[in-house]
């Protein structure tokens, strides 16, 4: 495959990472309407976990590591499927969608703040003129829903910041691992690990508080998270971590905001002004200037 039509897979793979991002925040505001929050934490990871273990039994992928790669695999899990998963689905029960999706959207600038600080990349001008044109897009989008904002929120802002750190802090650290692993067999390791954890954490919140007469549409949307905005995406990310920079791949970010606000019109019938669409072309210009050039896509 030569390099023009492997950027635009990674292009492809990573857009529709963030449009089963965009669904979930919509999906689960609805499944933690019938289940708590933190034990659905639980479910997700669990389920997560299962259907990747399926996928790669079905593939017939060996899933014998090291135990160097194990103990990395452990590390990992505590910030990108623990403190990450538990954090999001507790912010979200406590702010909006709105602010979760902005402070979410800071995700691009805390990787390439972690990955300069580890000394994982360099800055370079471009880089700091995508993150200032994309983050401008992003003000732009959401900028309407700014009178919004209240202290009641603040906790959820706080647990929302929280989570975006952890998220970051797991992109660079991810990158070195996905140098010698297989995107799939890392992906499945890293949940079937982080089941453990999050059910430390989240697993006493499930006695006595599950509900047993869900509804099916509470069911189907379970599913849908599970496999998509769960299992799929981390194998995607992990997948373009191999070919581009961790920056690059958190920059794609930036497209959660628009997504919110489409699927907002499609299912709510919101209208939108000109900010989200003057705000989009702004993060796809970002998106265009992080990837221009990009010299580290593996062949």
């Amino acid at each position: 495959m030569n390099p023009p039509s492997q950027r635009l897979s990674v292009v492809v793979a990573l857009v529709v990472v963030q449009l089963f991002y965009g669904l979930h925040y919509i999906a689960a505001r609805l499944v933690i309407a019938d289940i708590p929050p933190r034990g659905w934490a639980v479910l997700r990871v669990a389920g997560g976990a299962l259907v990747l273990v399926l996928v790669c039994l079905a593939a017939r992928k060996s899933l014998r590591i090291s135990k160097l790669d194990l103990r990395e695999l452990a590390v990992l899990s505590i910030f990108g499927v623990v403190i990450n998963q538990v954090l999001f689905i507790e912010g979200l029960s406590r702010t909006s969608t709105a602010h979760s999706s902005l402070i979410n959207a800071c995700i691009p600038a805390l990787t390439l703040l972690i990955a300069v600080l580890l000394h994982r990349e360099r800055v370079t001008t471009r880089k700091l003129w995508a993150l200032l044109i994309a983050t401008g897009g992003v003000a732009l989008v959401i900028a309407p829903s700014n009178s919004a904002f209240g202290a009641r929120m603040l906790t959820g802002d706080l647990l929302t910041l929280t989570n975006a750190t952890s998220f970051s802090l797991f992109l660079v650290l991810s990158k070195r691992l996905m140098s010698r692993m297989d995107p799939l067999v890392a992906s499945t390791w890293l949940m079937v690990i982080g089941t453990i954890g999050i059910g430390i954490v989240g697993g006493p919140t499930l006695v006595g508080a599950m509900p047993l007469d869900l509804s099916a549409q509470t069911w189907w949307l379970a599913a849908f998270i599970m496999i998509f905005p769960t299992a799929a995406v981390y194998v995607l990310a992990y997948w373009a971590l191999k070919r581009i920079e961790s920056s690059s791949v958190a920059l794609f970010v930036y497209l959660q905001p628009i997504i919110a606000s489409t699927l907002a019109v499609w299912l709510f019938g919101e209208a939108l002004g000109w900010p989200v669409f003057v705000g989009g072309s702004l993060i796809f210009a970002g998106i265009f200037l992080t990837l221009r050039r990009q010299r580290d896509l593996r062949q």
